[in-house]
Parts: C-alpha cells; sequence; structure tokens
C-alpha cells in the first residue's frame, strides 16, 4: 500500500500537524518582523512632530500674509468703487 506523504512524513501520523506548525510559524516570524519593521522608533516620531510644527508655522505665516494681501485689496477694491460712483454722479 502507498503511504500518502501528505499525512506521513517519514513519522507516521505526525506529518500533516507538522508540515500545518512549519507553515504557521514560518508566517508568524515573517509577520513579527514585517509589523517590527515598519514601527518607527521615538526619535523618528520626535523627528516628524518638529518637522510638522515648523511646516505648520510656516503654513500660518503665509496665511497670514494671503490675509492680509486680501485685506488690502478689498480696501483698493472699496476705494475704487468709491471713485466709480463719484465719476457717474458727476457725469
Amino acid at each position: 500500500m502507498a503511504s500518502n506523504t501528505l499525512y506521513e512524513n517519514g513519522t507516521g501520523s505526525n506529518g500533516l500537524v507538522r508540515q500545518i506548525l512549519v507553515g504557521i510559524v514560518t508566517a508568524s516570524v515573517i509577520g513579527v518582523w514585517a509589523f517590527a519593521s515598519t514601527r518607527a522608533s521615538s526619535a523618528d516620531v520626535e523627528q516628524m512632530e518638529m518637522e510638522l510644527k515648523a511646516a505648520d508655522a510656516a503654513l500660518n505665516a503665509e496665511v497670514k500674509e494671503l490675509r492680509s494681501y486680501l485685506h488690502t485689496l478689498d480696501i483698493e477694491q472699496s476705494e475704487f468703487r468709491a471713485q466709480v460712483r463719484e465719476a457717474l454722479s458727476i457725469k
């Protein structure tokens, strides 16, 4: 009778269990390694926080400058409208 190597790997009926355990252990080791390799260290997190704070400060400065510019344009537009109203009432 031919033996089924899926179930018997030279050691009896534990062959299938061993094959499953080898696959599970291999997947676990690879999974743990992948998880650990993607985690950032605390120094990396602190560096990123500093960079984000600097970028946030730069963005806030640009927004403040843009608001000032828009306010200036609004004033100029109001002055122009006043001039147009004055000119139309004269004519």
